[in-house]
């Protein structure tokens, strides 16, 4: 059977405007301009053969023949959004395995993980935390977040996040005998140190471009994570250097304070690195969308 529909764009832009009751609010959901969802209604109309909207008073309101239509095709379109969303859900289903450093899913990625679940309920997804650099040619890991410079052998690299750090502290340490307000009070006070790899050098660094290489703190404590010296920041036990995006929800919760205007950016940056033959699998694209979206709210906030 030959269907003679009216063109989903006049559809659509009727549904909208009656819906909301104006033509701009209908323009601005739609992403156009005014002019064209009246074009739009006037197409339809003419299909039909008869007005669905009048004017009055410079206001639209609804025909008989507009109302008896609305409500059967909101129906319809509510039908088909529901169709393609449960046929969107079929394609990105299943196990999402993804590899990353412990410290990135514990102070970033977890705390933000139920909004990626309540966006795609249908994917399950599987942690993999590890310091070592995963194989992602393994059939069981999809992805991994991984922090470099964005080169890794036959693998695509998405930027997630740059980053920068700067020494973070509990708040009762910027007051007292030894309250933290320049620099060289850090002479004062424990420094709390990360002894892996990619950190070793961070305190020399922030020293260096804080104009007091020399500094000689109170005393230091040595942790294997930052995960780990982030906690004991956050206990008072003295002044750790802070990774950005390790810490942004607990400065904005002012659990963490930042004494020290001196930040220095970090020369690598955060990654979603994936095998090329997994570019197109659906559930990978989901959860690449989603962190792009959610990295852009630690960037913005770090401006």
């Amino acid at each position: 059977m030959r269907r003679h529909l009216p063109p989903l764009k006049a559809l659509r832009a009727f549904e909208a405007a009656a819906r909301h009751g104006s033509v701009s609010q209908a323009a601005q959901e739609l992403h156009v301009t005014q002019s064209a969802v009246s074009q739009q209604v006037r197409v339809l109309e003419r299909h039909v053969g008869l007005p669905l909207f009048r004017r009055v008073g410079g206001q639209i309101e609804l025909t008989p023949e507009g109302r008896d239509f609305f409500p059967p095709l909101r129906d319809a379109l509510d039908s088909i959004d529901a169709a393609a969303a449960r046929l969107a859900a079929g394609r990105t289903a299943g196990v999402l395995t993804v590899s990353l450093l412990p410290t990135f899913a514990m102070r970033w990625l977890i705390p933000r993980l139920g909004r990626f679940q309540q966006r795609y309920p249908e994917i399950e997804v599987r942690l993999v935390t590890t310091a070592r650099l995963a194989d992602l040619r393994r059939a069981d890991i999809d992805a991994a977040i991984r922090y470099g410079g964005g080169e890794w052998p036959d693998a695509r690299a998405d930027l997630l996040m740059t980053e920068d750090m700067f020494p973070v502290c509990a708040p009762r340490l910027l007051s007292g005998k030894t309250a933290l307000r320049k620099v060289r009070d850090l002479s004062r006070h424990t420094l709390l140190l990360v002894d892996a790899a990619p950190r070793k050098e961070d305190w020399a660094l922030w020293l260096e471009a804080a104009g007091h290489p020399n500094l000689r703190p109170a005393g230091t404590m040595r942790f294997e994570s930052s995960a780990q010296a982030l906690e004991a920041a956050l206990a008072g036990l003295g002044v750790t250097l802070a990774h950005r995006p390790f810490v942004i929800d607990d400065l904005a919760e002012e659990r963490l304070v930042a004494p020290f205007e001196t930040v220095v950016p970090a020369r690598d940056a955060y990654y979603l690195v994936y095998h090329h033959s997994r570019a197109e699998l659906p559930r990978l694209r989901a959860l690449r969308d989603w962190l792009l979206d959610e990295a852009k709210g630690t960037e913005s906030s770090a401006a």
